[in-house]
């Protein structure tokens, strides 16, 4: 038992050693041909050193929520095929150990680098992300905050039948212009009221300035003018009207939640965030997959040595990545069913590895 412990730190040591190495590596490659691609916003705008210093800590961080289970595969390629290059894991399995026993601290470890590499695209990165891209947006290519204060042309829908319109709404100000609320029933207008301003104020919405349509069944209809009147029925906040910067697969997951919600609640479109919610699941879970495929190629190298086994597993690797992406790109169109979209590639995939790992030489 103690020679086995001994063995997993052995595995495992060269693993994590080979996985900081990798992440180091490339993730500088990929920080390198960021800046090549936003030098010339850096020298036209005049970006103070230490804003792209900034910029580049919370980008090194994006790189690792991204690329992750990328640097997890390679580095169990790397660390496997080493073993097997030098006939170490050839020894072990003289020694009687099989390759299952080799290889489960390496995937037990994975599948807790899994969870936390969820917890840190949730719970640690978002915040810091809101200021990479704000930094990108309004530092970097030195666009204007306005834009994202200002929204134009709302609509929203309180319940079926009953929705209000905002031609021009301040967020900061929690303040728009030309308002109007509609109320039908049987595709009919039953009431509507117009009112020059609304106003977010002691966490209600006042319209102010206006008047009350009421219509009948039959063509006559009365109004009420009004200074303010409140309006109990919309649950929105001003901060839902604000215009995000950057896409919503950046949100964290209760973010995404309460967006998603939102959409429900006016009747916007929400299948795409959907679809980003699940694959928030899916996705971290990709490291174990692709370790789980490799395993088999990189630990038993046939003719052609250790390199034929690496290319053989980063390609499976790869096919795995282009489908998934592939079916997420088919899931926004809405041509599979989303729990297709999101896991389909990654329950595929679990059973081809699950079937490599046991058809693999022992």
């Amino acid at each position: 038992m103690i020679l086995f412990k001994k063995l997993d730190r052995y595995v495992l040591k060269l693993f994590f050693v080979t996985l900081f190495v990798v992440t180091i590596a490339i993730g500088v490659m990929i920080l390198v041909i960021n800046l090549v691609e936003l030098l010339r916003h850096f020298m036209d705008n005049n970006v103070p050193v230490e804003q792209i210093v900034e910029y580049y800590l919370y980008f090194g961080g994006w790189v690792l929520k991204l690329f992750f289970p990328v640097f997890v595969l390679l580095a169990t390629l790397f660390s496997l095929s080493y073993f097997a290059k030098h006939n170490e894991i050839l020894a072990m399995k003289a020694s009687g150990l099989s390759l299952y026993r080799i290889t489960a601290p390496l995937l037990v470890v994975v599948l807790i680098l899994s969870a936390g590499h969820f917890y840190y695209n949730e719970y640690i990165f978002p915040p810091a992300n809101k200021r990479l891209v704000e930094i990108k947006e309004f530092d970097i290519k030195k666009r204007s905050k306005r834009r994202y204060d200002q929204a134009t042309n709302l609509y929203r829908q309180i319940s079926p039948g009953n929705f209000y319109t905002i031609s021009l709404f301040y967020v900061s100000k929690k303040e728009g212009s030309d308002f109007k609320m509609y109320q039908t029933k049987d595709n009919s207008l039953k009431k509507l009221i117009i009112a020059k301003k609304i106003t977010y104020t002691d966490y209600k919405w006042v319209a102010r300035n206006g008047i009350i349509r009421t219509f009948d069944d039959t063509t006559a209809q009365s109004y009420t003018e009004f200074d303010s009147l409140y309006l109990d029925q919309i649950k929105d906040k001003p901060k839902d009207f604000s215009r995000r910067v950057g896409k919503p697969e950046d949100m964290g997951l209760d973010e995404l939640k309460e967006y998603i919600a939102l959409m429900k609640r006016t009747g916007g479109p929400h299948v795409r965030e959907s679809i980003d919610l699940q694959i928030k699941y899916a996705y971290p879970l990709a490291s174990f997959i692709v370790v789980l495929l490799s395993i088999p190629f990189a630990a038993n190298p046939r003719k052609g040595g250790t390199a034929v086994s690496f290319s053989i597993g980063a390609l499976i690797a790869l096919v795995y990545f282009v489908l998934f992406t592939i079916l997420q790109s088919a899931g926004y169109n809405e041509k599979v069913p989303d729990y297709v979209a999101v896991w389909g590639v990654n329950c595929f995939f679990l059973l081809v590895g699950l079937i490599g790992l046991i058809k693999a030489r022992k």
